[in-house]
């Protein structure tokens, strides 16, 4: 029966290279998936849920940088057709990168007193560091979407299982080294980070040794992608201050409870990263190519397909959650498994429109996904500023909001594949 499994595996990729590219990455994130989980449940016994709280925080202000590091130049590698514009695309990007970083490291320093006043003295001892983890984190993810660009997912995917192994195994030989405290999951991260970048950069041979000779210059085509720096930049930047708002939100009310959130949306999120990290690049990929008249159908099955995927495993992780979640990672973390469930009506919308978003891109729409970016964020940070329920009543509610909020994106995706579609009508 298994090796039936195996053949008919082999046939349908075969058949179709869209399932084919997706399977290569959903095998590289269902590999590094498997590493964090197992890695998560030393972790979370070796640092407790203060420090995994603080780490949280760490991360949620570099992440804010991390989103718009390159200035968005980074996704426009998908839109040109000529590798030598491509490559010109990159080196503007990675300057960016290089630009953002240094800006972030310097304005660090005077942030620190602020940061140690309304988080902890150890996050603003650290955030200094932000500078260098925005440069690995971004300069990684430029250089995916390279490959991303050659249709090479193999190579994706088993960066993402070694950056994994080498972030989750660093802040477990520091733990173990007698490191539990911030320093020892910061440098643990940096070192994996640290890898998978120079990792995918010398892979790219063809990346550092194409002759750009010939190719448009790197201010023709700033100019020519200005909308991804002006309108999907704020689009990304707005997405990015609400998820971690919310997070130095929690925060603020405790690192310790939001060490547990962090956990539990750490398992929740594991059918959309496991999926949707897959999906989103090879969709961005067949969008950035697709002729009008064919985007509403594409769409709709990408909906159907991810309703059909994500209903059984959200429904048992709701079953299992409250008592489950405590066995694995310690009984530190004892009401993870009940902020998991507030989270499921949000992840379980996540599934189906993390892929699509890319499609307000490929449109030209993005000034409309920006509009629902902000009142997107607006609804979201108000509810927990002005919230009168205790923290876990104020988290089931907020996932209620960010559901409805992802139907109503949904409805905006497919009126927007429809608008582009009647192209093709009216040519």
């Amino acid at each position: 029966m298994f090796q039936r499994m195996i053949t008919y595996g082999k046939n349908v990729s075969a058949s179709s290279p869209f399932l084919r590219y997706v399977l290569t990455l959903v095998t590289g994130t269902a590999a590094a998936q498997v590493v964090v989980f197992f890695m998560t449940m030393i972790i979370t016994r070796l640092y407790g849920r203060e420090m995994i709280g603080e780490f949280g925080t760490f991360n949620a202000i570099v992440a804010v940088v991390v989103a718009v590091a390159a200035g968005r130049y980074d996704m426009a590698l998908m839109l040109e057709a000529d590798d030598r514009d491509a490559k010109v695309l990159a080196k503007l990007a990675f300057r960016t990168i290089l630009v953002v970083s240094f800006i972030v490291t310097f304005l660090s320093f005077p942030l620190r007193p602020l940061v140690a006043h309304h988080y902890s003295q150890a996050v603003a001892d650290w955030l200094p560091l932000a500078g260098l983890t925005t440069l690995f984190m971004s300069g990684a993810a430029l250089v995916q979407y390279w490959y991303n660009r050659k249709t090479d997912y193999k190579t994706i995917a088993l960066n993402r299982v070694q950056q994994q192994i080498g972030t989750s195994g660093g802040q477990v030989v520091f733990g173990w080294a007698g490191l539990h405290s911030i320093a020892g999951l910061i440098s643990g991260q940096i070192l994996g980070q640290a890898w998978a970048f120079f990792n995918l950069g010398f892979r790219a041979k063809d990346l550092r040794h194409l002759d750009t000779t010939g190719s448009k210059s790197m201010k023709a085509l700033a100019r020519k992608h200005w909308k991804m720096p002006v309108l999907n930049g704020p689009n990304v930047l707005v997405d990015t201050v609400r998820a971690n708002g919310i997070n130095l939100l929690i925060g603020r009310v405790s690192v310790g409870d939001f060490g547990e959130y962090l956990i539990a949306n750490q398992v929740v999120s594991v059918p959309v990263t496991l999926i949707n990290s897959a999906v989103s690049q090879v969709f961005f990929q067949k969008l950035s190519t697709i002729q009008p008249g064919h985007m509403l159908k594409e769409v709709r099955n990408l909906v159907k397909r991810a309703l059909i995927i994500g209903t059984i495993p959200f429904a048992l992780l709701w079953l299992v959650a409250p008592w489950l979640l405590p066995i694995l990672f310690g009984p530190d973390f004892s009401q993870s498994g009940y902020y998991a469930r507030a989270l499921i009506p949000w992840m379980a919308m996540l599934l189906i429109t993390s892929p699509i978003s890319t499609l307000f891109v490929t449109t030209g729409t993005q000034h409309w996904l920006l509009v629902f970016s902000i009142l997107y964020t607006l609804g979201s940070l108000s509810w927990l500023i002005f919230s009168p329920l205790d923290l876990l009543g104020t988290i089931y509610v907020l996932g209620l909001i960010m559901a409805a909020f992802l139907l109503v994106m949904t409805a905006m995706s497919i009126f927007a594949a429809r608008r582009f579609d009647r192209r093709a009508a009216n040519a």
